[in-house]
């Protein structure tokens, strides 16, 4: 295969008494320089022929992708105040339409159709649909090309006007006040960071910035309490925050915060009415459930609902107004309780492995919990949960046309890693896929930011599952998947466990027979891509035969060191900041770019978005070719861009199957 040859332009960054040498670091330079966008169609070019020279694997997998999509369906819809809202997919068409049914008459009205936005746009993110309290207006945000700034507009639902067109590229998520006619609005600033929270009244004109983060280790985020009391402003770093009210009667628009900002204290709040309910890694790292009044907040006065512990870690609470829920992890497992007059309630599941989450809740006043639970092999499922009886009663599934889960078999196992730790996989296969056979197999990872991937059920594998496939998901270092101490120890100076953790469970899906040397794929995104950058450098064996980077990143010193990025001051906090020589010596050791070395590698494909603000699109770009210049071996190197999207790929139902049979079929062909 003969790949595009890109210009070589020697750029030196001196710190610490080192140099960097960077040969492709104009590639940032897509504005002036034209070799860029070239070289980034060429490649894409190069992608489909590679595509096409083998045969009609790409299609056939993509008709099997969108046979297991009902092509008209509906959502499970939820009551909120005197309506149900839910979202119907029409045949032929890539996005929803959202609904809503009057519950008294049953009249059905169309309040926003997705499809009708896209048109004359290759991307369309539709980021809020947000109702105002009395139901007559919905403010949404959309964003046409995937860098994530959206511009925001208001529908009248009585008439089906837009009465504003409000401010532009914003962050997505806007939010109502009581009085249906103010809201508040984040702008980003030129670093594309949320930075300063506004509030507007619509009738009037009125504009008012009420608060401002300066520091570019924190963004804002903005919700509601479920009690419709509060707004709520979130300043949030990589391991610490504060949170600020304001009421939501629009009476008083100076934020009160409640905690003051500590490093390494991070805290999430509710409202029930009279306090606030606070869950806090405060006291204990798993963190605790505290109660404290709205008018005098305080640690040390506060009442502890939940204390933490060593088995349990807390990781969200819903209040409602004669009930909380607690959801938390033990083993691994989420898992949620009610409280009740001091009462708690456990719920079990059925399966060894699986996912349980909170559903669409929208009423404050309710007998009811709504949650959603699926595993590998049971689609989403929608379940109520009665407070009163303490039963759960199944409403909805998910249909899964030609999915028939007898036919799987899911293991929860563990892997020995470097020193000792075990990490947890969760592994599936066909009933007919058996071990000792030269399986292939698909190793899947992320592993930062506390964010675990769980055990959910995901119909795309069941392509590779049916070819003979092994997939497993390793629950390594880095998520919280243990509890806080599990991302703790995968993260700053503790990083490498990470990339060890993951490279140990591809050892044990060979030694243990479920695949063999040179069968064994891995994937990851964004963060995960990282983690498959730095696992393809561990990997001096080449047990791995292909490696999937989903917009990687890999270039972690140059991008570190780049403080104009929206995401790096925040990100000191997950990394370490390279301008402490400690931090840098050890990102420096670890980083997928700067070490790769002359040497065999796996078939790469490297997928980037171009207009991607997290991780840019010149990152798997210049991994690809410096992958290039130092492989010793003929496996492919590809890069792909998506050159109308960003972080999140193609929008759009049928084009996002369009992408998955791309990394279908270049695992399939370089696994055989």
């Amino acid at each position: 295969m003969e790949y595009p040859k890109p210009k070589k332009v020697s750029h030196e960054t001196k710190i610490h008494d080192q140099i960097l040498t960077d040969d492709y670091f104009w590639m940032r330079n897509r504005e002036s320089d034209d070799d860029v966008m070239k070289l980034l169609n060429a490649e894409n070019d190069l992608f489909k022929t590679y595509l096409k020279n083998k045969g009609n694997l790409k299609e056939t997998i993509f008709e099997e992708l969108k046979s297991r999509e009902l092509q008209t369906y509906e959502t499970c819809p939820y009551p909120h105040d005197d309506y149900e809202y839910y979202e119907r997919y029409e045949e032929g068409k890539d996005y929803p339409i959202h609904l809503r049914r009057h519950l008294k008459s049953g009249e059905v009205q169309v309040c926003l159709d997705e499809n009708e936005l896209a048109k004359g746009h290759d991307f369309l993110d539709v980021g809020a649909f947000d109702i105002s309290p009395c139901h007559r207006y919905l403010i949404y945000t959309v964003d046409y090309n995937g860098d994530e700034l959206y511009d925001l507009y208001i529908l009248d639902l009585s008439t089906n006007k837009i009465v504003q067109e409000g401010p532009k590229k914003i962050s997505y998520s806007p939010c109502w006040f009581n009085d249906s006619k103010t809201y508040a609005y984040i702008e980003m600033d030129e670093n594309l960071r949320p930075y300063k929270i506004h509030v507007t009244d619509m009738e009037n004109s009125f504009d008012k910035v009420v608060y401002t983060e300066d520091s570019g280790e924190y963004f804002l985020s903005l919700e509601e309490t479920m009690d419709h009391q509060y707004i709520l402003i979130n300043v949030s770093g990589s391991s610490n925050n504060s949170v600020l009210y304001m009421k939501a009667d629009a009476s008083d628009l100076n934020p009160i915060e409640i905690f003051p900002k500590e490093d390494k204290i991070e805290y999430s709040v509710e409202s029930d009415g009279d306090d606030f309910i606070v869950l806090t890694n405060k006291f204990h790292e798993n963190f605790s459930l505290l109660r404290t009044p709205i008018m005098t907040p305080s640690y040390k006065d506060a009442k502890v609902i939940i204390e933490g512990t060593k088995e349990n870690y807390l990781t969200n609470f819903n209040t409602f107004k004669d009930f909380m829920v607690l959801h938390y992890r033990t083993k691994g497992l989420n898992r949620f309780a009610i409280l009740k007059d001091e009462k708690r309630i456990e719920a079990s599941f059925p399966e060894d492995a699986y996912f349980v989450g909170g559903g669409d809740n929208a009423n404050y006043e309710t007998k009811v919990f709504r949650y959603e639970y699926s595993s590998l092999t049971t689609p989403t499922t929608t379940f109520d949960y009665d407070i009163e009886s303490s039963e759960s009663k199944k409403i909805h599934q998910k249909e899964v046309p030609g999915f028939d889960q007898s036919k799987y078999e899911v293991e929860r196992t563990f892997a020995p890693s470097h020193d000792g730790a075990m990490v947890p996989m969760t592994i599936i296969k066909a009933k007919t896929t058996k071990k000792g056979d030269p399986n292939k197999c698909l190793l899947y990872g992320y592993g930062s930011y506390s964010m675990s991937i769980h055990p959910w059920f995901n119909r795309n594998i069941i392509s590779l599952l049916d070819r003979g496939f092994v997939y497993a998901i390793g629950h390594i270092r880095g998520s919280s998947t243990l509890g806080r101490h599990w991302y703790e120890n995968g993260k700053f100076l503790y990083k490498k466990n990470t990339f060890e953790d993951f490279y140990a469970c591809g050892k044990f899906l060979i030694n243990e027979g479920y695949t063999v040397k040179g069968k064994l794929g891995i994937m990851g995104g964004s963060a995960g891509g990282m983690l498959v950058g730095a696992t393809i450098n561990l990997d001096k064996e080449n047990l791995i035969g292909a490696a999937v980077a989903d917009v990687p990143f890999v270039d972690v010193l140059n991008t570190m060191l780049d403080d104009t990025l929206p995401l790096t001051k925040l990100e000191y906090e997950e990394w370490g900041n390279p301008n402490d020589k400690e931090y840098f010596d050890y990102m420096k050791s670890y980083c997928p770019y700067t070490n790769l070395e002359k040497r065999e590698y796996p078939a790469v494909l490297a997928i980037g978005g171009l207009n991607d603000p997290r991780v840019t699109y010149w990152e798997p770009m210049k991994w690809t070719y410096k992958l290039r210049d130092l492989a010793t071996d003929s496996r492919v190197k590809l890069l792909w861009t998506n050159m109308e999207a960003g972080h999140a790929g193609a929008s759009g139902r049928f084009e996002a199957f369009k992408e998955v049979a791309d990394i279908y079929t270049f695992l399939i062909n370089e696994l055989e």
